[in-house]
């Protein structure tokens, strides 16, 4: 994980709970265990056979969104935004949407789908809606900013959450997690953060997921994870070994000012994603990565340290990053030559599962054959694939 991709940024992150409103699970994460267990919860992996072209992009700072019928990419760096029909992999459309003009933004702050249609959140807090062909159609919204960060999700009921971070105890807005109706007007407020400052140290992958009527969020701070379930609060502890609590965070901050210090210690959050049954979830202690599912069911989890060579599959989420789950499949990108090297690497090693994996990456390549061999070779290495996982329910 590059320090580059990290960020400290001042924020509220213990937070309080609307009296008597909160259901609370403490589960202490296993650490390692027989990774054919993890595996064995894991239905499928495909490859999504999406057409690669000019306008396919290798930077990490990427957002994915999947519609009915169609998949958006947005790439940061460019404020390139590309759409591809998701039956077939076809590209149908791209464009660059920096700058001041209609339909431009000046940078992300999330993304969304309702029906075929993206909606986008920029950093100037208006939402603004696309067609499948990337052309601009019009602003949903525009709110007032607030606090350090906003992120908004349409939920499927047809409402809306907007997550909300304070920067300062002074803040007049400490809302988390506001639930609106279609205008936007509110509904209820939850998790209201305290008056107390900390830090938290954001890792790479979403901290966020929403389907249905639900939303989660975690903290990488306390390692807890929050989640609004229609109107039922939930907070779940996640257990972990030498967790990186703010006061550790904070003391190290003020005695060293660097941050590299932070590897020495858990509380990185790689993604996070959903089936009917298990949550999802990536994480790091030390310089160790790990991979968890938590059952909803038993409320017990399954927890790995992901560097089991004879495990194909656990190798493959491990160099995956989760992007988007909708409550079915976790879509997640994982760099070509990773996928090359245990798929095309462990013949004898691949189940059936793998093999129809393997079958499909193949027909990826062979697609996208010409685009691939005119890349430069550290370019050839990071294209991006796009994974469909399905967890058993």
């Amino acid at each position: 994980m590059k320090i580059k991709s990290l960020f400290i940024v001042v924020c509220a992150v213990v937070l309080t709970f609307n009296s008597g409103a909160t259901e609370k699970k403490r589960v202490k994460l296993p650490g390692i265990v027989d990774g054919k267990l993890f595996a064995a919860n894991i239905e499928s992996i495909s490859v999504m056979n999406i057409q690669m072209d000019d306008d396919w992009v290798f930077s990490n700072d990427l957002e994915i969104n999947i519609a009915n019928n169609y998949i958006y990419f947005f790439e940061g760096g460019q404020t390139h935004l590309i759409s591809f029909d998701s039956k077939t992999g076809g590209k149908l459309s791209s464009r660059t949407i920096k700058g001041r003009g209609p339909g431009e933004i000046n940078g992300l702050n999330s993304m969304f789908c309702f029906g075929d249609t993206l909606c986008i959140q920029d950093t100037w807090n208006r939402v603004l809606c696309y067609d499948r062909n990337c052309k601009f159609l019009s602003i949903l919204h525009e709110f007032e900013a607030k606090g350090l960060k906003q992120h908004i999700h349409r939920l499927n009921n047809g409402k809306y959450a907007q997550i909300w971070l304070t920067r300062l105890p002074s803040d007049t807005e400490q809302s988390a997690i506001i639930l609106t109706d279609k205008s936007f007007k509110t509904i209820s407020t939850h998790f209201e953060t305290p008056k107390d400052n900390v830090y938290i140290y954001p890792a790479d992958g979403k901290p966020y997921i929403a389907n249905n009527d639900t939303i989660r969020f975690f903290f990488p701070c306390d390692n807890h994870l929050y989640s609004l379930c229609g109107n039922t609060e939930q907070c779940t502890e996640l257990v972990l070994p030498n967790p990186l609590t703010p006061q550790i965070i904070i003391k190290m901050i003020k005695s060293t000012g660097q941050i590299e210090k932070m590897y020495d210690y858990d509380g990185f959050f790689g993604g996070l994603g959903e089936s009917g049954r298990y949550l999802f979830f990536k994480y790091q202690m030390g310089k160790n990565n790990y991979i968890s599912m938590f059952d909803k069911h038993t409320n017990s989890a399954v927890s790995i340290k992901s560097d089991d060579d004879d495990n194909l599959v656990n190798n493959i989420i491990r160099h995956s990053v989760v992007s988007i789950t909708d409550g079915k499949f976790i879509y997640a990108l994982c760099r070509n030559s990773d996928l090359a090297k245990y798929l095309e690497g462990h013949d004898a090693k691949l189940n059936a599962c793998l093999k129809q994996t393997q079958a499909e990456y193949r027909a990826f390549l062979e697609r996208n054959a010409n685009y691939i061999k005119g890349l430069e070779p550290e370019e050839r290495e990071v294209a991006n694939v796009l994974l469909k996982i399905k967890l058993k329910d």
